[in-house]
């Protein structure tokens, strides 16, 4: 009960699973999809709505119970007919994503995930959402159209397609989307993997595409394109955009200024920070803030950006190598039962393990055995010098928490825009996927709610605010530029 899945994960799951779900009852994806009888259709959302109530134990932290009723009445009411698994998915979603929390999702079938078909056309472009307005960063057009000239329509904002203004398909995406609290940073990061396959699954949109495009002028300009594999799309990135992969290491330390200043890029907590030696994060932590110390640095720059989490431990592991004094970095960790009667549609037993946990006069299971619960201690060589964190809508979970302690302890100037996790914790630990038996969709349920041993932020919906925002246009993204960076060495360098 230590390790959250990572943000990019999720995203895998969730955006993925939907686009594909149709696959499961028709090789055309053209052709018209079988509907359910209206009694499966309900009986699968009241089996997915008693789950989320029984074993969320974090459910009514963001929403109230009176309107989360009143949202998953409103659902339910809507049933009122035979439905294609995909009209289905269209009022689930947005239904659980209205708890707001972030690691609470719905997928399609097993066995479509595995499956990983390309049947579906997709939007021949990689998309960016910037201030709710989509705009296309990545122009594969060429792929199926062969008029097509290049990138001649990257940077391009997308007003319309098929006649839908993108105002409205933007809107309806955002509410299906899971994220923590009020957090839109968040929510907009992940349109950026999703755009793409919830065209499909949450607005029916499908090739050819008749869009609507408009430049700097202002002027509009009419596109039809064919939809190209989902598959193709992304070995064309990788091979024309290496710049864009993810790199293969997990952690690295670099040095501006003879090393009068330090940077330490943290991608994910946990597996390798450097798969080619096997070195894990534990070991490349006390590395880097050895050679910091050699170093005789000054400023130290963390980016975090991108970092969707991992292993709780990893960032409580961080934090001790910033203050100088005994921490507490959980106030409460709460589980609202050893057992649920939603178990049999888990495919394997949700067992909490007796020994780390315990009951109390509450009603609630608490959580005692994690390895950051209790008083931790600072760790040598202790980072005494300024700290600069990178922070966006990325930065999420495991993330999430170890910068709310660093915003709390003051630790760090933060540069970026709002990070994605909520300030006072999440709802993760233990997450068993439901399959509703009808449909076969599943609904990831967080079963642990983690409370932070920090206080007096008020903005308790949100993420961590950055002291120094920064917006990008879609030709900064395009020119590649790295405007975070930037501020925080000018910051080091000045202070």
């Amino acid at each position: 009960m230590t390790f959250k899945p990572n943000l990019a994960r999720i995203l895998i799951n969730f955006s993925c699973s939907l686009a594909l779900v149709s696959l499961a009852f028709a090789q055309d994806v053209n052709s018209p999809l079988p509907k359910l009888p209206r009694e499966q259709i309900v009986e699968d959302f009241q089996i997915a709505r008693k789950a989320l109530e029984e074993g969320h134990s974090g459910i009514y932290r963001y929403t109230s119970k009176a309107e989360m009723d009143r949202v998953f009445d409103a659902a339910a009411r809507s049933l009122d007919r035979p439905m294609d698994v995909l009209e289905f998915l269209r009022v689930l979603a947005p239904a659980v994503a209205a708890i707001k929390c972030g690691h609470t999702s719905v997928s399609s079938p097993e066995a479509l995930r595995r499956e990983m078909t390309s049947a579906l056309p997709v939007l021949p472009f990689q998309i960016r959402v910037l201030d709710k307005r989509p705009y296309i960063f990545r122009d594969l057009a060429d792929l199926t159209n062969p008029e097509s000239k290049g990138a001649a329509l990257a940077g391009k904002e997308i007003r319309s397609i098929n006649g839908i203004p993108a105002s409205r398909i933007v809107s309806t995406m955002l509410a299906a989307v899971p994220a923590d609290g009020d957090v839109e940073s968040s929510r907009q990061f992940r349109l950026n993997g999703s755009f793409n396959g919830y065209l499909f699954t949450l607005m029916g949109i499908k090739s050819p595409f008749d869009l609507v495009l408009s430049g700097p002028d202002k002027k509009e300009q009419k596109v039809r394109l064919n939809g190209v594999p989902a598959s193709k799309l992304q070995e064309a990135l990788r091979e024309r955009y290496p710049q864009d992969q993810r790199p293969n290491r997990g952690g690295e330390l670099k040095f501006y200024d003879e090393g009068r200043i330090a940077q330490i890029v943290i991608r994910q907590f946990g597996g390798f920070a450097d798969p080619d030696t096997k070195q894990g994060f534990r070991e490349f932590y006390k590395q880097s803030f050895e050679a910091i110390r050699e170093k005789g640095s000054r400023a130290l720059i963390i980016d975090l950006r991108n970092n969707g989490g991992g292993e709780d431990e990893l960032g409580q592991l961080l934090l001790s190598y910033l203050v100088d004094k005994p921490f507490k970095y959980y106030d409460d960790l709460v589980i609202n039962s050893m057992e649920f009667s939603f178990s049999k549609y888990t495919g394997t037993p949700i067992k909490v393990p007796p020994k780390s946990v315990e009951a109390r006069d509450d009603g609630k299971i608490h959580a005692v055995g994690h390895p950051n619960w209790g008083i931790k201690q600072p760790n040598q060589p202790t980072f005494a010098g300024k700290v600069y964190i990178l922070i966006n809508g990325g930065s999420f979970s495991t993330t999430s928490e170890f910068l709310s302690q660093a915003h709390f302890h003051r630790r760090a100037t933060f540069i970026g825009e709002e990070s994605a996790g909520g300030y006072y914790g999440n709802s993760s630990g233990m997450m068993p996927m439901v399959t509703l038996p009808n449909t076969k969709v599943g609904v990831r349920v967080p079963l642990m709610t983690y409370y932070m041993s920090v206080s007096g932020y008020k903005a308790a919906s949100h993420g961590v605010l950055p002291d120094h925002k920064v917006e990008y246009t879609i030709g900064d993204l395009l020119a590649g530029t790295d405007k975070e960076i930037a501020v925080a060495l000018s910051l080091a360098r000045k202070d």
